[in-house]
C-alpha cells in the first residue's frame, strides 16, 4: 500500500498533568513497558503489554471506535508519511467486507482467491475481526491477536487493515507495527475536544490545538508541541452515533 493520506489516531484524556502533554508522545501509541502492568489491556490485534498502533484515515471511524462518553475531553492526533507516498506492506482481514464499501482500498477491489478453501479461511478470519466486544470482554480478542500475529508475522509486513466494526463496517482501520510508525510516520497536528454526548451524536467542542511543533528528526516522539486554546465555533464536529 501507498501513504498517500493522513492517518487519526485518538485517545481519552482523563487525569493527566500538563507536563504528560508536552510531547507528541502524548498521542503516540503507548509503551507499555512504561506503564503499570495493572493498566495493560488486550485490543483488537494486540496482547497485553504489546505495543501497537491504532488509527483510521477517516475521522468518525477513529472517534466512534473510541466511544467517547458526554463531557470526556478527547485527544486527536494526525499523522503523516515522512516521505511522500511511502509504501507499507500490508495484510487485510474482512476481504469482502472491505471491498464493499467505497471507502475501502481500491487494491482490494479486483483481489481474486487462489481457490475456494482460501475464500472460506479469509471468510473465517474476517468475521472474528467484525464481532463486537463489549466493555471489560476484552479477553475476547484473544482468538484475533492470534491472528494478527500471524498476519504480521514477516519482519516485511507492517499494517493490517480491517473494518470498523464502531462505525458500522463503512470504513477501515489500520494496525502498525510501532517500528514502522517510528520509521515512516510523524505527527502534523494534535487537537483536544470536549465531547457533548447524546442520543443520536456526537459534538465536538474545539478546546486546544497544536499551533506549532518543533519537529525533532532523530526522535520524533519527543517533538515539543506549543499548545493554543481554541475558542473557534466553525471547528465544531458532529458526527450521528
Amino acid at each position: 500500500m501507498s501513504i498517500s493520506t493522513s492517518f487519526f489516531r485518538a485517545r481519552i484524556v482523563t487525569n493527566i498533568e500538563e507536563r504528560d502533554l508536552e510531547t507528541v508522545k502524548c498521542i503516540y501509541y503507548p509503551d507499555w513497558s512504561e506503564i503499570d502492568s495493572s493498566y495493560q489491556t488486550f485490543g483488537r490485534c494486540n496482547d497485553k503489554g504489546q505495543n501497537f498502533f491504532y488509527c483510521s484515515n477517516y475521522f468518525e471511524a477513529t472517534l466512534k471506535e473510541l466511544n467517547p462518553n458526554h463531557k470526556d475531553l478527547v485527544m486527536v492526533g494526525t499523522f503523516d508519511p515522512k516521505i511522500e507516498n511511502t509504501k507499507i506492506r500490508c495484510q487485510f482481514a474482512g476481504i469482502e467486507t472491505l471491498k464493499r464499501y467505497s471507502h475501502s482500498d481500491s487494491i482490494l477491489q479486483n483481489y481474486q482467491y487462489q481457490n475456494e478453501r482460501d475464500r472460506n479461511i479469509e471468510k473465517f478470519i474476517g468475521s472474528k475481526f467484525q464481532e463486537k466486544i463489549l466493555p471489560h470482554n476484552d479477553f475476547q480478542y484473544k482468538l484475533t491477536i492470534a491472528f494478527s500475529n500471524i498476519l504480521l508475522n514477516d519482519d516485511d509486513t507492517g499494517c493490517l487493515i480491517y473494518p470498523s466494526v464502531a462505525s458500522g463496517l463503512k470504513y477501515s482501520n489500520y494496525g502498525i507495527k510501532p517500528n514502522y510508525v517510528d520509521e515512516l510516520l510523524y505527527c502534523t497536528g494534535v487537537y483536544i475536544y470536549r465531547v457533548e454526548k447524546s442520543n443520536f451524536a456526537y459534538t465536538l467542542i474545539p478546546y486546544k490545538y497544536s499551533s506549532y511543533i518543533h519537529h525533532n528528526l532523530n526522535n520524533h516522539k519527543t517533538s515539543i508541541i506549543d499548545w493554543k486554546e481554541n475558542n473557534r465555533t466553525d471547528k465544531v464536529k458532529r458526527y450521528s452515533l
